[in-house]
C-alpha cells in the first residue's frame, strides 16, 4: 500500500527568490552575450556572482533543505535513489542535488574569470587591469568554453524536469514556486532559518564585492 500524501513547506523564500533571481540573470547573461551588449553582460554577471556566493553561504547556515549537506550524498544514496526512489532530502533528491552544485560551481568559476575577461577589442572585465593580457585571454577562453557546457547543464535541467512531469507525474516548478510539495507522511518536520538572515548575507556579499571592485 502506497503512503499517503500530504502537502508541506519545504523551501523557504530566500532559496526561491535566488532560484527564480538566478534564471532571469543568467538568462540575461546569454541574451547581452548574443547581443554584444557587454555592459550589460558585466553587470549581470556581477550579480550571478552575488546569488552564486549567497548561495553558496546559505548552503552552510540556511534552512534545512537549502544545506548542502541535507541532500547532497555519495554514490550509495544515489544507487538507493535510482533503484527504490528513496531521498534522505524531502528538497534536492541526491541527483538533482549534484546537478545544482555543479551548476553553481559552474556559475561560479564563469563570473570570476568574467571579471578578468576580454573581448580582444574594446571591453575588458573590471578587474582585467589587474592581471596580465596572458592571465586575461586565458580567463576569456575558460569564459567561453564553460559557457557552452553550463549551457548544456541548463538544457539536461530542463530536460530532467519535463521528464518527472510527464513520465514521473512529479511537478518540480510548483514547490519552487509555492515553497510547498506533496511528500510521504514519514518526512520530518523541517527547521527554517529565517528571511532577515538570509538578507543580511545577501548584504554583505553585495558590499564585499562592491568594494573589491571599487578598490581593485
Amino acid at each position: 500500500m502506497s503512503q499517503a500524501k500530504h502537502l508541506i513547506r519545504i523551501w523557504d523564500l530566500p532559496t526561491r527568490l535566488f532560484h527564480w533571481g538566478l534564471v532571469l540573470l543568467v538568462g540575461l547573461v546569454f541574451l547581452s552575450a548574443l547581443l554584444g551588449a557587454l555592459d550589460i553582460h558585466e553587470i549581470a554577471g556581477e550579480g550571478v556572482l552575488a546569488l552564486v556566493l549567497f548561495r553558496l553561504a546559505w548552503g552552510v547556515h540556511g534552512s534545512q533543505t537549502a544545506r548542502f549537506s541535507d541532500f547532497l550524498g555519495g554514490f550509495a544514496a544515489i544507487q538507493k535513489y535510482l533503484v527504490h526512489r528513496e531521498s534522505k532530502s524531502a528538497g534536492h533528491n541526491p541527483l538533482g542535488g549534484w546537478m545544482a552544485v555543479a551548476m553553481l560551481a559552474i556559475l561560479l568559476v564563469q563570473a570570476i574569470t568574467g571579471l578578468i575577461a576580454n573581448d580582444g577589442i574594446f571591453f575588458q572585465g573590471p578587474l582585467a587591469h589587474r592581471t596580465s593580457g596572458i592571465i586575461s585571454d586565458a580567463a576569456t577562453a575558460v569564459h567561453h568554453q564553460l559557457a557552452n557546457l553550463l549551457a548544456t547543464l541548463i538544457v539536461i535541467h530542463v530536460t530532467a524536469i519535463l521528464l518527472y512531469f510527464f513520465v514521473g507525474k512529479e511537478n518540480l516548478l510548483m514547490p519552487m514556486l509555492s515553497g510547498k510539495k506533496l511528500v510521504t507522511t514519514s518526512v520530518n518536520s523541517i527547521h527554517f532559518s529565517s528571511s532577515i538572515s538570509a538578507a543580511k548575507i545577501l548584504c554583505v556579499v553585495i558590499l564585499a564585492i562592491v568594494i573589491l571592485l571599487a578598490v581593485l
